[in-house]
Order: structure tokens, then sequence, then C-alpha cells
């Protein structure tokens, strides 16, 4: 099945970034209520892949269309994007878009991984923003 064509205005990183600060937030706001982890960490990894999409963007590199974070930091080394080495270890939270989201499908996810998935994700948004010039909006 051939993907939708992209429209026109989802082609600005800020708009990715927006979204990627947006899984962020709704990630964070999780832990204060009664959110199940394996649902924390689907919006860490969708922060990931958005913020990885939004560098890709900003340096004019087509993406596929794709949860796969492994694939994304694929692509971005096809293209010359310096990642830093420890968001190499991103592609584990690649399960948390799709296999976690369905009861009985994964195992318990804990605390530490959460915390994990979270650390991870801030760490990609921030250094999404600085690589594009996007600063996160405030109040």
């Amino acid at each position: 099945m051939t993907p939708p064509p992209r429209p026109s205005g989802a082609l600005h990183p800020g708009q990715w970034l927006a979204h990627a600060r947006s899984d962020l937030t709704l990630a964070k706001l999780g832990l204060e209520g009664a959110v199940l982890p394996e649902q924390l960490c689907f919006h860490a990894q969708q922060a990931v892949e958005k913020a990885f999409k939004a560098i890709l963007l900003h340096r004019q590199v087509d993406f596929p269309f794709t949860h796969d974070l492994s694939e994304l930091l694929d692509t971005m080394a096809a293209a010359g994007i310096d990642v830093p080495p420890a968001f190499a270890e991103a592609d584990a939270l690649t399960p948390y878009a799709v296999e976690t989201r369905y009861p009985g499908f994964w195992g318990e996810v804990s605390e530490r991984e959460v915390a994990e998935a979270l650390r991870l994700a801030e760490a990609v948004v921030r250094w999404a923003e600085e690589a594009v010039g996007c600063q996160p909006r405030t109040g």
C-alpha cells in the first residue's frame, strides 16, 4: 500500500517538534495519574520518533513512514547526520509504538523502564530542538 502524500503544512520541522513536545508532556503528566506504564512509554517513543523526523525534515532528507526508530537512525546515518552515541539505544523504544499498546502482547513495563524511556525522550527532543533551532513554547 502506498502511503498518502504528505500534507504541505506538515513539512515544517517545528510542527513535528511541537508534536514531540506534546507527546513528552503527556507522558510526564501521566506519571501523576492512573496511566498505564506502557502508555507512558508509547508517548515517549512517539516523542523520539517525531523529533527524529523533525531533524530529517530540517536536513531535507526524505524519511519512511515508520515507527521503527532503528530505521530512522539508519536513515539519519545514511544522510550523514551526526546523532549522539547515547541515542543509539533509542531503538529499544520501538516496541512501545505498537506491541505494548495492546493487552497481552507484552510483559509488564517496570518503573525503571518508564523512567529510562522518559529520560531518553527528553534528551532526544532537547537535541532536536537545538539542532533545528526551535525553542519550546512557554506558558
